[in-house]
């Protein structure tokens, strides 16, 4: 019989799940934000740039981010991260100046790291210890639901007239309104740490007085290694939706790309759904390689699309891919780190993401524009696949040998 200490479905668990996809539903919207830089006169390399340059800014941040989670907690950083975002993207409308444009980007980009740490970070504390990876998992698919409205709200407002500012000061307006309402949503839900007194499943902050030299000479000694990479080479497939996908949308002669995330976003939920125990069963790692294996040829067949009809195809590859990586990603990198340093752990795995957003956004923009997409398309598949092969060789005991069980999830001995 199934104690309240196993429940994972609980009212405080939709509570974040439905904040997380008005959340995501504003983040989504920004997959559009290279219409505004081409509506300025700007090129894809220079769009690529001014990405890269805001994941500069967050990637800075991200110790002492997860310092942050771990000493004042999920719900505060969550609230913070919410009215940053809404701030300076609602004053993005304003600016026309570059320079303007990337440091409001920059600090929305670092608030929307915050929140979306903090949602991993709450999802594995809430969790029993044994279905944290499909704690992570299911609370993504929020993420998924958010990416279809989100993407789909952007086609509306560009779906009229784009040389006209209005388009933009919709578009703008409408993210900084969900984010708020995100945040209004969280106001109402206690803190796991609220918590942490009654229920041993909650993980209690970390001790407020650590210093950040002690923090890193716990991320030193508990390096989650190879699994980073990976953190890598999937931000670096995210950068192509975020921002490239559009423009290549645009030169091959069709503007719409919702038909890829009404596809991409229902194969990742469904798939989440009915392999949610997967990692459990198969382990984590391998349940990673599978979803970069898929990943790399959702990138392939972007290569011969033509139409807004032949996303379809990649649409289901890479949101299957998705569904499988992410969840057992985080919780591969998060676990390596002592239980009241998740935060840290977590932020972690978020900062090798962000160093793939800038190596992706600058790279493939720049590749772009040199090369066609293309060719472009199949480096990045080729360096996804250099990224499944790195953590397949780095873990192959997990990957080739049969294991014992940790913490409910089937992975090799340390």
């Amino acid at each position: 019989m199934q104690t309240d200490a196993d429940r994972l479905y609980t009212g405080q668990f939709f509570q974040v799940f439905a904040a997380t996809g008005l959340f995501m539903s504003g983040v989504a919207l920004q997959f559009h934000f290279g219409q505004y830089i081409g509506y300025l006169g700007h090129d894809v390399e220079t769009l690529g740039l001014l990405l890269s340059i805001s994941t500069l800014g967050t990637l800075l941040i991200r110790l002492q981010l997860g310092r942050w989670i771990d000493r004042f907690g999920c719900k505060p950083t969550w609230l913070a991260g919410t009215l940053v975002v809404a701030v300076s993207v609602a004053a993005m409308q304003f600016a026309e100046r570059l320079w303007l444009i990337g440091t409001l980007r920059t600090i929305s980009q670092m608030a929307i790291a915050s929140v979306m740490t903090t949602v991993a970070v709450f999802a594995a504390q809430i969790a029993p210890a044994g279905r944290r990876a499909e704690s992570i998992g299911t609370m993504g698919l929020a993420g998924f639901l958010g990416m279809i409205v989100g993407s789909s709200l952007g086609d509306e407002i560009f779906s009229g007239d784009t040389d006209s500012i209005l388009a933009y000061r919709v578009f703008f307006s409408a993210g900084a309104v969900c984010s708020l309402l995100a945040g209004l949503v969280m106001l109402f839900i206690a803190s796991p740490a609220d918590k942490a007194a009654d229920d041993p499943q909650v993980t209690p902050p970390a001790l407020p007085g650590e210093s950040a030299g002690a923090t890193l000479r716990v991320i030193r000694d508990h390096w989650p290694g190879a699994i980073l990479v990976v953190g890598v080479v999937f931000s670096m497939v995210f950068c192509m939706q975020l921002s490239f996908l559009e423009r290549l949308a645009e030169q091959r002669g069709f503007k719409d790309i919702k038909v890829f995330f009404l596809v991409y976003g229902p194969t990742a939920i469904t798939l989440r759904i009915i392999f949610r125990r997967l990692p459990q069963r198969l382990g984590r790692t391998r349940t990673v390689l599978g979803g970069l294996l898929l990943l790399a040829v959702g990138i392939l067949c972007l290569t011969g699309v033509q139409t807004q009809a032949q996303l379809v195809l990649p649409g289901l590859i890479m949101g299957a891919g998705h569904c499988f990586v992410f969840p057992s990603m985080v919780d591969l990198a998060a676990e390596r780190l002592p239980p009241r340093h998740r935060g840290t752990g977590t932020s972690l795995i978020m900062a090798a993401g962000d160093l793939g957003l800038l190596i992706g956004f600058a790279g493939l923009g720049g590749l772009i524009d040199a090369l066609g997409f293309d060719v472009a398309l199949a480096a990045l598949s080729s360096t996804v696949l250099a990224g499944a092969t790195i953590l397949g060789w780095c873990r192959r005991d997990a990957v080739f040998f049969r294991t014992r069980r940790q913490g409910g999830q089937s992975e090799p001995r340390p």
